[in-house]
């Protein structure tokens, strides 16, 4: 027996009952874990005690030297060997508790401590590095009392008295911050990182004005310096001004582009700004970094989430699953997308996994009972609730979820349980929702009506209330009341077959027929069970497999689901979308037109022919495309998609004939710069140009047919009404990054440096995760001879995930050029290259080239030949290729080349054989940043 689905989850509360735990954010360069970082490792050894030291100052000058250098271990034995001549030295067993402490060994370096302070008791310097020593291991107490017997004894130390007020501030104590900062030096008070802890102190001490004037001086004074712009991101994070902190990263990520800890910060930031395409697109930039990394699996999964898009979490969180098995936080949240998506036995499954590593979380355990019951295992999940209730007795939580698996057999208790968990917590409107319910079971109308009356004023959207009222209304012979309340449900769910249904029945029961058959109609266009989930298990055979085959797992998921519900089209959408993802197209397609053989929703049929066009299915784009054009011949977007779909799929001119069908009222902007591409494609330059002077005055809305116009000019090398266009299209568009990155293209090509360099900068400061404004940018500066410049942008470009070859032919030209003697790095860029397009004879004569600077003449010889039987009459091949012969002492083959280089120049004096700029290829490539299947 299962529980009535009216009954539990109707009032859009998560299954799992307990908030999804937020984010956490990272601190720089720290790996994700929250570790003490000390402002300084110095030695904080007192000239006193060096003075009254049974050892030498040579001793201990010669363990901080190993020290700062990083020779920890030789340190450590010079120390240990100084304390066998000078036990009872207490500066050499401080500063040995300080090597210690750097490896981590804090049980060893509590006893120096401990050993040095006995024999110099009450010493500030000891004190501080023991205070260090517990701040290290997080143990702010013992920390705060040791840097406080710092401070008595010598009120003005700098350490301790910052980090007193970094505790302080940890403890929301600000007056104390505040105090513990006065005590530092003027000089130590300026300093960018106190006055940031101060801003936090004055936001704790209810002095908010002065707190965000401070930080907005501190931002003023930081220039581009990354890690005060982090800093300030993350203070933004504590007071939860998260737009703010994305603004903070973005500037610190500009700053340092290849720094993955403030990368992740970025999203996580947009993600509690919800701004949810910028963290999906973040994160997918640090999937291209780090692609198994458990962090990023997580929260991109938590962004798809948010977007209404379990099935793909799902996939993602499996994958994070079996990078980290043992993650709680994974398992949890892989127990909500599952509960999203129906899978209420999988979300049981998870709870399992992680109640095996966190056994005693009880309300884990709860919520493992709530998912059997609605998986219908109602005798464990009834064990697991009773259980957490007579534990917890006074929880409201879990006397509604019992009252919910008691309604199966027991609807008496049940009531009485739901009547305590309202006692209890009068807000929970699951709970008033549910007694509602019993209450229209048990034919208590008006009672049910009162309590409807009280979720809807919670939650006015809840159309299964008002579902629920409207059929109360009709119990109590109330028809005109229960019309209104099932059409405010009908206006919230227009694809509810249930609401449809019930609204119908009102507006029958009244007399009003025509508008019934509407919605009887309506109805009827719905597929099969529309709007409903059937909870089942599976999720979990996952866990075995790689990510490629845990996707086709999921594609099989879903047809055991079509098997179930052979005529949902819905659920055929879905697979076709899947098969998409993985290169599966004709096998997508056929799943497209087994949805289309089942509906007819236009709807429906739109997003499989919009799907298609997306991923360049153009033949078959066309067919679910002209249905819904058919349907709709007034739809402007939908002709132009079809037309578009048409021009690549059959001809030119059928594309024409096509666009043309929009009526002439209807021609707006969008209309004449598809019309122009096509008319282009036709060689009929003229036309094309007069259309598209005419969509410019017409005001296009859609960015992607701006950016067709773009190429069109560009191609054409109209670069001046290239640049006027796309100034226009950023006004109507405002913030399109493809046309950004298109109009810095422009002037570059119009020369205009300066203008292109500002644009690109906007760019970079905007998507500083979005590879292929760098590798432009790059490219650009290296073919002017730029390449010191180059280089840093280059490399970035390839530390962000870009794969063309172009980067790295130029960023090994870049090295070649600005730093000749790095030849082994510019070695690596070129392999790389050659890997990626050994075809290309402009690589091949730059390995070439390298081979031959490293003396490597063999190479030389095999990169050099490759590049002329590419190319017969590539001359800077042959002039190199001469070069190698004479080093190798081949004075004839030698001869012969440079005879060969002066037949090719006088058979084509004027000829260019400078390489062939590819940012116009690159051009054509340009897509929103992060863009991805999923």
């Amino acid at each position: 027996m299962r529980v009535d689905p009216n009954l539990a989850g109707a009032t859009g509360m998560s299954v799992l009952g307990v908030a999804q735990a937020n984010p956490r954010f990272v601190g720089i360069m720290s790996s994700r874990r929250s570790i003490f970082v000390a402002l300084a490792v110095l030695l904080l050894t007192s000239s006193l005690l060096i003075s009254q030291s049974q050892a030498p100052r040579s001793v201990y000058e010669e363990a901080a030297t190993l020290f700062r250098q990083g020779e920890v271990e030789r340190a450590e034995k010079a120390l240990r060997a100084a304390l066998t001549k000078y036990p009872r030295d207490a500066g050499i067993c401080g500063l040995l508790g300080v090597v210690l402490d750097s490896q981590k060994r804090y049980e060893e370096a509590g006893e120096e401590y401990k050993r040095a302070l006995a024999l110099a008791p009450g010493s500030p310097f000891l004190l501080n590095n023991l205070g260090n020593h517990y701040m290290a291991q997080g143990k702010t107490e013992q920390a705060r009392g040791a840097y406080l017997k710092v401070v008595a004894a010598d009120p003005k130390h700098a350490n301790a008295s910052l980090q007193l007020a970094r505790i302080s501030v940890e403890s929301h104590q600000g007056a104390d911050a505040l105090k513990h900062l006065g005590r530092l030096s003027l000089d130590e008070q300026s300093t960018l990182p106190v006055g940031i802890l101060r801003a936090q102190a004055l936001k704790l001490n209810n002095q908010a004005e002065a707190a965000e004037q401070l930080l907005l001086n501190i931002e003023k004074r930081a220039g581009s310096d990354p890690r005060i712009a982090f800093s300030i991101g993350m203070v933004y994070v504590k007071w939860e001004r998260y737009a703010d902190a994305e603004a903070a990263f973005t500037r610190a990520l500009d700053a340092d582009p290849a720094n993955f800890d403030i990368l992740f910060n970025l999203g996580l930031a947009a993600r509690r700004a919800e701004h949810l395409d910028r963290a999906q697109s973040v994160f997918q930039i640090a999937l291209q970094q780090r692609p198994n990394d458990p962090d990023s699996l997580l929260n991109l999964a938590n962004v798809f989430s948010a977007k209404g898009r379990s099935d793909q979490a799902v996939i993602l969180l499996l994958q994070a699953h079996n990078t980290a098995p043992k993650r709680p936080d994974i398992l949890y949240a892989l127990a909500l997308a599952s509960q999203e998506m129906g899978f209420y036995a999988d979300a049981s499954t998870a709870i399992e996994k992680y109640l095996q590593l966190n056994p005693h979380d009880d309300i884990a355990r709860r919520e493992r009972g709530f998912c059997y019951v609605r998986s219908a295992k109602l005798d464990l999940g009834l064990r697991d609730i009773l259980w957490y209730v007579q534990k917890y007795p006074k929880d409201p939580r879990g006397l509604y979820e019992l009252a919910i698996a008691e309604t199966v057999r027991e609807r008496d208790k049940a009531l009485e349980h739901l009547n305590q968990a309202l006692e209890l917590d009068p807000n929970l409107t699951a709970a008033r929702y549910a007694r509602a319910i019993l209450y229209y079971q048990n034919g208590r109308f008006k009672d049910s009506v009162e309590e409807l009356k009280l979720v809807l004023k919670a939650e006015p959207k809840n159309f299964r209330a008002w579902d629920a009222l409207g059929q109360d209304d009709m119990r109590l012979d109330q028809p005109e009341e229960a019309a209104e309340a099932l059409a405010r449900a009908a206006e919230i769910a227009p694809k509810d077959a249930k609401v449809l249904m019930h609204y119908s029945r009102a507006l029958q029961r009244m007399g009003r027929r025509d508008e019934a058959e509407k919605v009887i109609e309506a109805f009827k266009s719905l597929g099969p069970e529309e709007g409903r989930r059937r909870p089942y298990g599976g999720l979990f055979d996952f866990l075995q497999l790689p990510p490629e085959e845990q996707i086709a797992r999921y594609t099989m998921n879903l047809q055991r689901s079509i098997n179930t519900r052979p005529d949902d089209p819905g659920l055929r959408t879905q697979m076709g979308k899947a098969l998409l993802y993985e290169g599966k197209n004709q096998e997508a397609v056929e799943a497209f037109r087994a949805a289309k053989a089942r509906t007819s929703d236009p709807s429906v049929l739109g997003t499989c022919g919009k799907t298609l066009l997306d991923w360049e299915q153009y033949e078959a784009a066309r067919e679910f495309l002209e249905l819904v054009a058919a349907q709709d011949p007034s739809a402007v977007d939908i002709r132009l998609d079809l037309a578009i779909a048409v021009f690549h799929s059959a001809a030119p001119e059928a594309g024409l004939a096509e666009l043309d069908k929009i009526p002439a009222d209807k021609r707006k902007g969008d209309y004449f710069l598809l019309r122009a591409q096509i008319l282009d494609a036709l060689g009929k330059p003229e036309e094309a140009t007069r259309d598209l002077n005419r969509g410019f005055r017409a005001d296009p809305t859609r960015p992607d047919l701006y950016f067709q116009a773009a190429l069109f000019l560009i191609k054409h090398k109209n670069y001046r009404q290239a640049s006027e266009m796309l100034a226009q299209a950023l006004r109507a568009v405002p913030g399109s990054p493809e046309l950004m990155l298109t109009q810095a293209i422009t002037l570059e090509l119009l020369q205009q440096n300066d203008e292109s360099q500002e644009v690109l900068n906007q760019i970079q400061s905007r998507w500083p995760e979005w590879s292929l404004p760098y590798l432009i940018n790059g490219i650009m500066l290296e073919i002017r001879v730029r390449s010191a410049q180059a280089r840093p942008l280059l490399e970035t470009a390839v530390a962000l995930g870009s794969q063309d070859s172009a980067a790295y032919y130029y960023l090994a030209s870049a090295i070649t050029h600005a730093a000749p003697e790095d030849v082994e790095s510019a070695q690596k860029a070129i392999d790389q290259a050659l890997k990626l397009d050994p075809k290309d004879p402009y690589i091949q004569s730059l390995a070439g080239r390298i081979a031959y600077t490293r003396k490597d003449y063999t190479a030389a010889l095999e990169h050099l030949n490759a590049a002329i039987g590419l190319w017969p009459d590539m001359v800077e091949a042959r002039q190199t290729l001469s070069a190698t012969y004479r080093a190798l002492g081949d004075r004839g083959k030698s001869s012969a080349e440079l005879q060969e280089i002066l037949r090719i120049k006088q058979a084509n004096p004027t000829a260019d054989q400078t390489p062939p700029s590819p940012v116009n290829n690159l051009l054509f490539t340009v897509r929103r940043p992060a863009r991805s299947a999923m």
